[in-house]
């Protein structure tokens, strides 16, 4: 079963410059003049049929119903995505998975492909009648063996989802441990601040006004200090 609906997501799609003659100049000039002309070159994968058309040209009706309402596209509209890269100078890419991420297949076949304007795994899935046959000896079972690596692809997706945002909430939580953790001894700090210029007695004071019992026998001055961060802790509660 085909991974695309859309057929042109099968097609590469090159845009580039060819210089064409310019007739009206070159009567005038009585010399050639050519101007550079944007085109757009396609390639079924498998084919070794290319196809140029003038980048703004007609291209297709879309859009409508019965052929009312429908509008003309060039081909730099039909393909926004090599166009764009086309007008940056940027390498022009097709969306898929590249041949390189296919464990089944040698170099050698991945070179055999790509000189068969066969660049991706959905394009060796979705291949068929002459195209296919154009692989050679093995062709068959190349597309058989994508269909699958597909197939398995997207069965692993929603538990390869899960650990992504396991581990993500994992990474989470340990930071908000690590923001408690700086919380309470930034809190202590600040409490054992607070009771730096009390005495002992103060401190035992402090204590009764808080909990309306005095501390009872010889305790040391970081248990009166302990005893007053609890005691003012729960008085706030």
């Amino acid at each position: 079963m085909p991974s695309y609906r859309d057929p042109d997501d099968l097609l590469v799609v090159i845009f580039k410059n060819i210089a064409v003659e310019n007739e009206l100049k070159s009567m005038e000039a009585g010399r050639p003049i050519f101007d550079d002309v944007e085109h757009c070159v396609i390639t079924a994968p498998g084919s070794h049929d290319i196809k140029v058309f003038p980048a703004h040209s007609f291209s297709r009706w879309v859009g409508g119903q019965f052929g009312i309402g429908q509008t003309k596209q060039s081909y730099a509209e039909r393909f926004p995505h090599q166009y764009q890269q086309f007008k940056a100078h940027v390498a022009q890419t097709k969306s898929g998975t590249p041949l390189e991420h296919a464990p089944f297949l040698s170099e050698a076949r991945r070179s055999e492909l790509k000189a068969l304007n066969v660049y991706t795994v959905e394009a060796l899935a979705d291949i068929e009648g002459n195209e296919l046959k154009n692989l050679g000896p093995g062709g068959r079972d190349m597309k058989n063996r994508a269909q699958e690596y597909i197939a398995e692809a997207k069965r692993g997706a929603p538990s390869a989802l899960m650990a992504v945002e396991l581990e993500a909430l994992r990474a989470k939580n340990a930071t908000l441990q690590e923001d408690l953790e700086v919380a309470k001894k930034i809190a202590a700090a600040q409490g054992d601040a607070e009771f730096d210029d009390m005495t002992d007695e103060q401190l035992k004071a402090f204590i009764k006004t808080q909990t309306g019992h005095p501390p009872q026998g010889a305790l040391t001055r970081k248990t009166l200090v302990r005893m007053a961060i609890d005691a003012r802790g729960s008085k706030a509660a």
